[in-house]
């Protein structure tokens, strides 16, 4: 054999011999898939609508999500009852499942990882119904409902909080107290229609559930028992082996010591519940009325410099909508805050209708004035007084809702973008409109303590929502929204009583 002929064979042999050894690593490399499912348990776990398609969304996905990418693995999902999911796991028809708790029974045919987030059970009844109650215990709970007579709704298949309970719904003495149901949603409209007197449930499930659907006024949940318990991930003994387990119990330690834990709770659990926070009427009646007073003041600056309608509307609208307009704007949010309701549009436009008619019927009534105890100094500082109260509730809410738009969008990070657009929202209008007026002053940027508040308590609430991811409750997020309302309002009124100015006024 010639030495070409040599080196030809050589080579050849050395490509067969490369291609044996990388193939199989080749295919190693390539992430193992694992069969899991999923069903409506929002906001851990839900479809929402993208363009023509539904999306599976929610914290459960994305932890999850997250978790497998770093153990080196793909999650396929489809729609299972909880119930058949587990069934079809201990078949090892399936190979994992999230939001599981402990269970001894589960644990001969699951292997579970390490708790990867804390969930809390409680006790919904039809509104009005606490007061009937005096139990502050399980043991309480169970007698009350089997002594009464009454039925609670339960999802099949779950395992809840504390062991008692699920002891009692497994005991067949006790099948005439207990209701299936395939979701909370079910349990819950069971509850309204009388099926039963009772509903045990997730308490962040159960809380967006009752929004969603508009029964916050139709439920409660019963404020003296609340059980908390980890949750992890499971795996099927038949076809998950523990070395998997335990890349997941490594994936799980990595995510929440790498801070990116911390940033999948902020953006896909709480733009659900500050959502559901500030969809309360308190916060509406707040927000309108500082509507109405930003639009005054537009209407007040068009009467003085003989505006026709359509420039009082626009002088109007600016400080009203166009901080959030430019917000929605900058983040490409649809539908822009104008166009999601008609009331701003009409709130607006029955101010600027409502202010002009006072205005023009001033002289009469300041003829009126002369009869009356109260001189007309007098009824403009009153008037003058109730402005700024109500534009600090405006400034206050806008804040907020300034925030809940950045966590929404999940701008990252929040600690910088939420007090920027809480600013924004504030007074980034009532600057649109001291510039379109050619106010040289433009007193929301010069001397008056007006943006600030706004950065400051927007700073507030984002670094709370950034740090607090612990306990994910409902009741926290609704105690520092309402703080931070009563915070930038308290603050922007003392800033106006005490004659407060920006620090960098001279």
């Amino acid at each position: 054999m010639t030495s070409t002929g040599a080196f030809r064979c050589g080579a050849w042999f050395g490509l067969i011999l490369l291609f044996l050894c990388c193939g199989p690593a080749s295919a190693a490399a390539e992430p193992r898939t694992l069969s899991s499912g999923w069903f409506l348990w929002d906001p851990y776990q839900y479809e929402e609508i993208h363009g023509d398609r539904r999306v599976l969304v929610g914290l459960d996905v994305e932890l999850l999500r997250a978790i497998a990418a770093r153990a080196g693995y793909e999650v396929s999902r489809d729609a299972v009852a909880w119930h058949r999911h587990f069934e079809q796991m201990r078949l090892g028809e399936r190979d994992m499942a999230s939001g599981a708790t402990w269970s001894e029974a589960r644990a001969t045919y699951l292997h579970y990882s390490i708790p990867y987030r804390n969930e809390t059970n409680v006790l919904y009844l039809r509104r009005g119904d606490s007061p009937h109650h005096g139990f502050d215990d399980v043991p309480g709970m169970l007698r009350a409902f089997t002594q009464r007579r009454m039925r609670i709704g339960v999802i099949e298949g779950f395992v809840y909080a504390d062991a008692r309970i699920n002891d009692w719904i497994a005991d067949p003495a006790n099948a005439a107290h207990i209701v299936l149901a395939d979701s909370d949603r079910h349990s819950l409209q069971a509850l309204i229609e009388g099926e039963v007197d009772g509903v045990l449930a997730d308490r962040v499930v159960a809380a967006t559930t009752a929004w969603r659907e508009g029964w916050r006024g139709l439920v409660e949940e019963y404020p003296r028992l609340r059980v908390s318990t980890p949750i992890h991930l499971v795996f099927s003994r038949r076809s998950v082996s523990p070395e998997v387990v335990a890349a997941f119990d490594a994936a799980i330690a990595d995510l929440k010591t790498s801070g990116e834990y911390r940033r999948i709770v902020a953006s896909h659990a709480f733009p659900v519940l500050l959502s559901q926070t500030i969809d309360r009427d308190w916060f509406r009646v707040i927000e309108y009325i500082g509507v109405i007073a930003f639009a005054l003041s537009g209407v007040l600056l068009a009467f003085r410099g003989r505006y026709d309608i359509m420039g009082a509307l626009v002088l109007a609208a600016l400080p009203a909508v166009g901080g959030g307009v430019m917000r929605d704007l900058i983040l490409g949010r649809q539908p822009n805050v104008l166009v999601s309701t008609p009331v701003y549009v009409l709130l607006i436009g029955g101010t600027v209708l409502g202010g002009l008619l006072f205005l023009r019927l001033l002289p009469y009534l300041r003829r009126l004035l002369h009869r009356s105890r109260w001189s007309e100094a007098e009824i403009a500082r009153v008037s003058n007084r109730l402005v700024e109260v109500f534009d600090a509730a405006g400034l206050a809410v806008f804040t907020v809702t300034g925030v809940v738009v950045a966590v929404s969008m999940r701008v990252d990070p929040l600690w910088l973008w939420g007090p920027l657009f809480a600013a924004l929202t504030g007074a980034g209008g009532g600057v649109l409109r001291d510039v379109l007026v050619q106010n040289r002053d433009i007193p929301t940027l010069k001397g008056e303590l007006y943006p600030e508040v706004a950065l400051l308590w927007g700073l507030v609430l984002s670094l709370f929502l950034t740090w607090h991811t612990r306990v994910i409750d409902p009741n926290h997020i609704l105690i520092a929204v309402m703080l931070t309302v009563l915070g930038a309002f308290a603050t922007r009124m003392a800033a106006v009583h005490f004659g407060i100015r920006s620090l960098m006024y001279r």
